[in-house]
């Protein structure tokens, strides 16, 4: 005996389903296709979860749950109001969570949450073919967040679940068929897709949505002693650079970044152009100038030719190895060497640099005394230090910075990756009498510091030196290679002074991973990095295939800009003009070869759009008359030993054949039913049209779904 209540629950979901408007196929949506869609918004939101609220889960599970219980139970339909209420929290939880919906990451967030939601009033296979399109466009989206390796095969991977559910929305039968029907899709766009990508130009803003949020490098534009020592802990990628031409040996690899010239007695700041031109009453292009060449130092001087591979930041900053002398495109150029771009880098781009490997060989606008500036009566025991090296030195700036130099070098001065905290207001004099122990920035600080107190211009300069060369010829920046030292003006130029250096040559060399002491704080906040494993063979040699991989794939791919194209297109009509001329020179008689070739192309053409054209117009004729469509379906069935029996209608014919024609069967079985109402059914004309393009379809889906025949 049933359950009364299993009973009434099964009635009213069939009442419920009956309830629901069909599509114009006559299909409902089922539980198969809904766990279909829900397996293709997972996908879809795996994609963004990184960079998006894990919230977003919650609210997948709960939609999710509540169609299975509504479809397993019986439960009703959600209504106006809850849908309407269920938007109005996600509007108010995205603006919590980001503060604004304006924001890139507060707009896509609002299209997850609306794609998740949709779920709630799916209910035929119309709503179904909107998910799915939803699912497609926040795919697409993803890329704003990361276009590297991983995301364009967990992209593809998405893609493919969402093309194969729009083949079982469209009627396949069973899965295999779907993902079947999926992959030749795939293989049948890709030409198209190479194409567009080679010959299409980029749609920049598209891809670059601003996120000023966002910076790779950890590099600030004002430093204090111990800040870059922090960035010991992090392996985050700064960028990639490949040479063209010589390399720079581990002792010149000093990528300037920025340069700090003002300094309150515990920190060292950068001044902006404006505010030098402000401060000292010039215009602003007496700082900086906008170009593909610098203005200040003349590219002759080129020593390096590298193609840089940079992050995304939010600030402008181009890394320059030594001073900047020309680029691949318009930058700013400031005077005090620092390299700028004109707008902040939204995703990874390239830039071709020219500099010098050295620090700039002109003066700085700002002029000597901007760049002796101290504050006034601080660091007393320090000032009492430098007028004794003064002294000894007999008043020679040379000598007095090779005294400065050496004193960094003897004990008890130590490198150490774990400096001691300094809070006072002499931390100069704390750092050099007290503590004694520190990283670049100490070290660079102190130094800029005494040198100013001696008359000597001098600045602080924060980039990033070394990176590691991987076995194809690039180097690769990180973090942890952030490095600050000092630029000294010296007989008509500035002079690069490391103290780092001195005290600890280990780390010019071979790199932050050299320093013993501190070590443990070494990629403290990178705990699984596989950089950790370095010295494990396998594991290292998987680590540089990998990122040789995602490599190439950022330059090639993500890299192919408008340079690439013409490039590339300009090789392939050098070597066509280059196999024209040689068929020319091989075969007698050149303006023979030339017009026979021509004429036997003009011809080609014309008879393929010919037969183009043929084609297209019998095809046309076909599908507005059913019997002859039908017709041309039932020889085809003949021939493959399907042929119909005396007496008997079309309609029958398909019918009678459906049961043995497997995957095809139900496409038989539909062309027999349309075929019968436009026969007898009193149709409209624009009704009549939908049902001979349908049964235009399932004659098509016919002829790639039925087995072959097999020989015997």
């Amino acid at each position: 005996m049933s359950d009364p209540r299993s009973a009434s629950r099964a009635a009213h979901r069939d009442a419920l389903s009956d309830s629901v408007a069909p599509f114009a196929d006559g299909r409902r949506l089922d539980g198969g296709l809904l766990r279909q869609l829900f397996i293709g918004q997972c996908l879809v939101l795996a994609l963004h979860l990184a960079w998006m609220p894990v919230w977003l889960v919650a609210l997948a599970l709960a939609v999710a749950g509540y169609r299975w219980l509504q479809w397993r139970r019986g439960l009703p339909r959600v209504g106006v109001v809850r849908r309407i209420a269920a938007v109005g929290g996600l509007v108010l939880a995205l603006r919590a969570q980001y503060g604004t919906l304006g924001s890139m990451d507060g707009l896509i967030g609002l299209l997850l949450g609306v794609y998740l939601l949709k779920l709630l009033e799916t209910q035929d296979r119309r709503d179904a073919r909107v998910v799915v399109m939803i699912g497609l466009i926040a795919t697409a989206v993803a890329f704003l967040h990361d276009q590297g390796l991983p995301m364009a095969a967990g992209a593809l991977l998405a893609v493919a679940w969402l093309l194969q559910s729009l083949v079982r929305l469209a009627g396949g039968r069973d899965r295999r068929q779907a993902w079947r029907e999926m992959a030749w899709l795939l293989v049948l766009s890709a030409p198209l897709m190479a194409l567009l990508f080679v010959t299409f130009p980029r749609l920049g803003p598209l891809w670059s949505m601003p996120r000023l949020d966002r910076a790779s490098t950890g590099l600030s534009d004002q430093i204090a002693p111990g800040d870059i020592a922090e960035l010991s802990r992090s392996a985050g990628r700064a960028f990639r650079a490949s040479f063209q031409g010589p390399e720079p040996a581990p002792g010149e690899r000093y990528w300037r970044v920025y340069t700090l010239s003002h300094f309150d007695g515990i920190r060292w700041s950068r001044a902006t152009p404006e505010q030098l031109a402000a401060t000292l009453e010039r215009p602003v292009e007496a700082f900086v100038g906008v170009g593909a060449r610098s203005p200040w130092q003349a590219p002759a001087t080129a020593r390096f030719s590298a193609e840089l591979l940079l992050e995304p930041d939010s600030r402008p900053w181009r890394p320059s190895l030594g001073a900047p002398l020309a680029t691949g495109q318009a930058q700013r150029y400031l005077a005090d060497g620092t390299l700028e771009g004109l707008a902040a880098l939204s995703s990874r781009g390239l830039l071709r640099l020219d500099s010098s490997g050295a620090a700039p060989a002109y003066p700085d606008p700002a002029g000597s005394r901007w760049h002796r500036l101290l504050p006034v009566e601080a660091n007393p025991r320090t000032r009492a230090l430098v007028e004794r090296l003064w002294r000894e030195s007999g008043g020679d700036p040379d000598a007095y910075l090779a005294a400065m130099m050496a004193r960094f070098g003897e004990a008890p001065y130590r490198y150490t990756l774990s400096p001691p905290r300094l809070v006072g207001e002499d931390r100069v004099d704390d750092f050099l009498f007290d503590s004694r122990a520190g990283y670049c920035s100490h070290y660079a600080s102190a130094a800029a510091v005494m040198a100013r107190m001696a008359g000597i211009p001098a600045r602080v300069v924060a980039g990033f030196l070394g990176g590691e060369r991987h076995p194809d010829g690039y180097y690769t920046v990180r973090d942890y290679d952030a490095h600050a030292w000092v630029e000294v003006w010296r007989e008509g130029g500035w002079q690069r002074l490391d103290p780092t250096a001195v005290i600890a040559p280990e780390r010019i060399e071979q790199g932050p991973q050299a320093v013993e002491e501190g070590a443990e704080a070494f990629l403290a906040d990178a705990r699984f990095s596989a950089l950790r494993l370095r010295e494990l063979g396998w594991a290292n040699r998987l680590r540089l295939g990998w990122e040789r991989l995602e490599y190439r794939w950022q330059r090639g791919v993500i890299g192919y800009q408008r340079e690439s194209r013409h490039s590339l297109l300009a090789r392939l009509s050098d070597g066509w003009h280059e196999l024209w001329a040689r068929l020319d020179d091989w075969l007698p008689g050149r303006g023979v070869l030339a017009t026979t070739l021509g004429l036997a192309a003009v011809l080609v053409v014309a008879a393929g759009g010919a037969l183009l054209a043929c084609l297209g117009v019998g095809r046309w004729r076909l599908q507005r008359d059913e019997r002859r469509l039908v017709g041309a379906l039932q020889a085809w069935l003949a021939r493959r030993g399907l042929a119909a029996v005396p007496g008997e209608s079309p309609a029958a014919h398909l019918r009678r054949i459906a049961p043995h024609a497997g995957a095809a069967a139900r496409a038989l079985n539909d062309c027999a039913h349309d075929l019968e109402r436009l026969a007898y059914a009193p149709l409209e004309a624009p009704e009549r049209a939908v049902c001979r393009r349908r049964l235009s379809r399932r004659v098509a889906e016919v002829r790639r779904r039925l087995p072959r025949p097999r020989r015997g």
